[in-house]
Order: structure tokens, then C-alpha cells, then sequence
């Protein structure tokens, strides 16, 4: 009897997608962990780009301007007709613009009454849910599409890390009813092992982008800790980025 096919989405890395079921898995949620600088917004552009052309890619960022999004793709001659969605920039008109004007107010001297109402005008806005806007976006998606989330520390730092894995569930289980592919990053050695433990059992797999000081700068790897139901499939990679984005090599 033979086996089902199974259904896989480019990850955009050919020798990664060797490496795993000759791509990753549809309805498989990623976990894409790293230090600041180890290249992870880098690797969450080409993984949007691999799917554009193929299916819905919407891009949520927390920590990038739309234009430095697509100006980095264009770098790398990556198409970028895909759907953004800026927490980011929204947090900070909805949050910490109106935060920062009571501050200069209070400076100035301007009347506490006037300060209140001024705060009182904006508070609907300032009570704007980000981790709700996420997961209302997810669930209006038809597949096939594909999900980025850079990153979820913006999350963590806003919200109870039980409501954010409560999120992360949500956004994996409506991936995977969809037999489409999503990919969430995440600084590594921040958290508590309760959280860190909470995400990485949700998901089905965790690539790690790591850097070794030597001599003469870093040496990059690239680690598969885990692959749901396939831990052969797990494994270490150097990594380099050149003209066309990231690229592996395999350590033998």
C-alpha cells in the first residue's frame, strides 16, 4: 500500500526544503528563533517572497516600516506583491504617539484638566487589542496562504504570555485546518522555560539561527531542532548570505 503524498509549500531555501519533505509541510506552523543580528527578518522576507505568486502572503511586522520591508526585497530582486500589516506603526500612532503628547503637556504645564480630556478623546484607540487585530486578520484568510509574524517579542512584552500561546494556537490551528504554512520569530534565551516550552510545543517546527564568534568574525548556523512526527529530519547548517539571499551548506 502506498503512502499519501504529503502537500508542501517552498520555504524558500532549496537546500532546506531537501533537507525537510522537499519543502515544508502544508499546515505546518515554524518557529524561527534567533539572537539580535543573526539574519531572522532577513529569512522571514524570503520565506513571504517563496509564496508570493503562489499564495495570499500577508506579513505582519512589529518593528519595521513598510518601505524597509520592501526596499530589503527588492535587494534581492524577491517580488513583494503581498499584504503588510503594521502593528508597529500602528501601536505607535494609536499608543505611544498620544502617550508621548501627555508627557510634553505635563512638561509644559498645561492644565491637568486639559491633559485628561485630551487622554480621555483618545481612549477607545489606546485600547486597541494588537494580539485580537492578529488573529482577526489570520481567521478572515481563504487558502492558500501564507503567514509571517515578526515578530512575537512584541507580544510577549505587551501581553500575558498565556494569552499570546492562547494566540499562537489560533493562528497554528487555522494554518493547519487550511493546509496552509505560517512562520513566527522569536528571540531565543529571553523567556522563562514555561513560555519558551509553551511556543515550541505548538508549533511544528523550530529552526534556529545561531552565530559562533571565531577569530575573524562569526561562523552562522543554521539548526532544525524539531519536525513534527520526523526527528530524523532535524540537522545543522552553515549558512552565508549572498547577492540572492540567504543560502545554506550542508556539514557533513
Amino acid at each position: 500500500m502506498s503512502m499519501p503524498e504529503i502537500k508542501v509549500a517552498d520555504i524558500g531555501l532549496p537546500v532546506l526544503n531537501e533537507a525537510l519533505m522537499g519543502g515544508v509541510p502544508r499546515g505546518y506552523t515554524i518557529l524561527l528563533g534567533g539572537s539580535p543580528g543573526s539574519g531572522m527578518e532577513l529569512f522571514a522576507k524570503q520565506f513571504a517572497a517563496a509564496g508570493i505568486g503562489k499564495e495570499k502572503v500577508v506579513y505582519f511586522t512589529t518593528t519595521e516600516r513598510d518601505e524597509d520591508i520592501l526596499t530589503t526585497m527588492r535587494e534581492f530582486n524577491w517580488p513583494t506583491d503581498m499584504k503588510i500589516v503594521n502593528i508597529g506603526q500602528e501601536y505607535y500612532t494609536k499608543v505611544l504617539e498620544k502617550e508621548l503628547l501627555i508627557s510634553r503637556y505635563r512638561q509644559e504645564g498645561v492644565p491637568l484638566e486639559y491633559i485628561l480630556e485630551s487622554s480621555s478623546r483618545g481612549v477607545g484607540e489606546r485600547e486597541v487589542n494588537f494580539l485580537t487585530r492578529v488573529t482577526y486578520e489570520v481567521s478572515n484568510l481563504t487558502p492558500p496562504f501564507r503567514i509571517v509574524l515578526d515578530s512575537l517579542d512584541f507580544f510577549l512584552e505587551h501581553y500575558e504570555h498565556s494569552k499570546v500561546l492562547s494566540a499562537l494556537r489560533t493562528i497554528k490551528a487555522h494554518t493547519q485546518y487550511n493546509e496552509s504554512v505560517s512562520l513566527v520569530t522569536m528571540l531565543t534565551n529571553v523567556y522563562s522555560t514555561a513560555t519558551q516550552s509553551g511556543v515550541e510545543e505548538i508549533v511544528d517546527i523550530i529552526i534556529e539561527l545561531e552565530m559562533q564568534r571565531k577569530e575573524r568574525g562569526f561562523e552562522k548556523y543554521l539548526v532544525v531542532k524539531k519536525v513534527r512526527n520526523h526527528p530524523e529530519k532535524t540537522g545543522v547548517f552553515k549558512y552565508y548570505v549572498n547577492s540572492t539571499g540567504i543560502r545554506l551548506e550542508r556539514i557533513e
